[in-house]
């Protein structure tokens, strides 16, 4: 049995719980292609005009795959206590299922406020529908968790996203190990050479003062790694920079910051962006942070507004970029050249150039 899953959405943070779980039973989760201008366009002319960019992406995802016995997509109601995903992701997958009319679509809701035994009961009724016993439910429940933290634990000790996924694409995905020449139980991810200390490290990096800028970018993970509607910021940045992301703060911090707040944030993306965020600001090793947001999303506009009075009182230089179907690639470049001159100015003046208006260098302090 071959199942489609969208390579969009919350493919980049909960993928490897359920490759891990199809794994177990014997079931080859196939992922879409990665985002290109044929999927894009599909999204575009199928989605509503109401949904943000990211659900326009999953619906060009949905409509591009091809081959496959039925499309996986299940409800993440929460998948953590005392917090709820984003609505438009609460409403899939009906939502979406008028661009794949023709395809058998399975689906689970996957509900942890309401704790282990009622996802694992939610389970065990789906593997009735594809045809699994109870037992071989549980076992691959337990897998798909070991799989979900390995990736966590990947992603704090400083893999890049595209380093960790890929070998959970390689592992649930068998075609893919047969083209690397080598077979499923040989495989083994290895942690690569240019990881080190949690940094991304990449050769080359220089600018006239000798020192590497190191920068911060917070937001939702199906934006960050989305390479082709954030038009390859990531990469961007690292020709230029040392970058981190949300993923490299563990959950301690996270929650150390939630609990400077009157009252705890419930929706676990924006949760994780302003602990991590706020971590990111409060670090001296970081030079500057980069807020990247979806135009129209309503947690961004709050989390945003957090992140950058924070960012003020800290003196932390702080941009925000926003995305839709509409940004140029010209204003992104713009954008970020303009930001990483700022750091550079920065840095010569030792933090007296103040970022957000007040004129603090040595000409002024003479008047």
């Amino acid at each position: 049995m071959r199942l489609g899953f969208p390579r969009a959405l919350m493919y980049y943070e909960y993928y490897p719980f359920w490759a891990g779980f199809f794994y177990k039973l014997g079931i080859e989760l196939v992922t879409s292609p990665a985002t290109n201008r044929e999927i894009m366009e599909m999204g575009l002319k199928k989605a509503t005009d109401e949904t943000c960019l990211p659900v326009k992406i999953l619906v060009g995802h949905l409509m591009a795959l091809r081959d496959v016995d039925g499309i996986f997509l299940p409800r993440l109601v929460s998948m953590e206590e005392n917090t709820y995903l984003c609505p438009k992701v609460l409403g899939l997958p009906e939502s979406v299922l008028y661009a794949i009319p023709e395809s058998e679509v399975y689906t689970v809701d996957i509900n942890w406020r309401e704790g282990k035994r009622k996802v694992l009961h939610s389970l065990l009724a789906f593997g009735s529908r594809i045809g699994r016993t109870k037992s071989q439910i549980r076992e691959g429940f337990a897998e798909a968790q070991r799989w979900q933290k390995a990736y966590q634990r990947m992603r704090n000790a400083g893999w890049s996203f595209e380093e960790s996924m890929v070998c959970f694409e390689t592992l649930a995905e068998p075609i893919k190990l047969k083209d690397l020449g080598f077979s499923r139980a040989s495989s083994e991810c290895r942690k690569p050479q240019k990881i080190e200390d949690g940094w991304l490290l990449d050769e080359g990096i220089h600018n006239d003062s000798g020192k590497v800028p190191r920068i911060a970018i917070v937001g939702h993970s199906y934006l960050t790694y989305e390479s082709y509607a954030n038009m390859n910021l990531l990469e961007r940045l690292r020709e230029k920079a040392q970058v981190m992301v949300v993923e490299n703060v563990d959950a301690n911090p996270i929650e150390e910051q939630q609990g400077h707040l009157h009252k705890k944030i419930f929706w676990s993306h924006a949760k994780k962006i302003y602990g991590a965020g706020s971590f990111y600001v409060e670090d001296p090793e970081i030079d500057g942070l980069i807020y990247l947001s979806c135009f129209g999303c309503g947690t961004d506009s709050m989390t945003n507004d957090l992140l950058a009075r924070k960012a003020r009182q800290n003196q932390k230089p702080y941009l925000v970029l926003t995305l839709d179907e509409h940004t140029g690639e010209a204003g992104l470049v713009t954008r970020i050249e303009a930001f990483l001159d700022m750091l550079e100015r920065w840095g010569d003046y030792e933090g007296n150039l103040s970022s957000y208006g007040e004129r603090l260098d040595y000409h002024s302090s003479l008047t």
